[in-house]
């Protein structure tokens, strides 16, 4: 699943990974995202930070607080010097990925290390 409040990015998403196979659901509010936490019990969700309402930090603890299996990765354009991303990944976030990205696939790159169960760090 995805949740980010930029319509024109989630499109995107959607389309690449559904081309590729993979189920995906996506949502442009906060509120919505967590009606799919709720109700698809994702695998992996794809979350922007800084959204109106409800942010992609307190979409992190509720889903670790309910599905705590579900790897979560965030993909934003905020930027403070890596504060927030150390805090994130220390709140439990798989892994961190600035906007805007080079391309989808590094995004893919990271979903699949995901889904194998393997560490972001044993490949750096």
């Amino acid at each position: 699943m995805a949740v980010d409040d930029e319509l024109e990015f989630i499109e995107m998403l959607k389309e690449y990974f559904e081309l590729r196979g993979y189920e995906i659901h996506v949502a442009s509010k906060a509120v919505q995202g967590i009606e799919l936490i709720n109700n698809k019990n994702p695998d992996i969700a794809i979350l922007d930070l800084k959204m109106p309402g409800i942010s992609g930090d307190e979409i992190l603890g509720l889903l670790k607080s309910k599905q705590p299996k579900t790897k979560v990765i965030f993909v934003t354009a905020f930027d403070d010097a890596g504060k927030t991303k150390a805090r994130m990944l220390n709140a439990g976030a798989y892994a961190y990925l600035d906007k805007p990205l080079n391309s989808l696939k590094v995004l893919e790159d990271v979903i699949s290390k995901a889904y194998s169960g393997k560490s972001l760090k044993e490949d750096l």
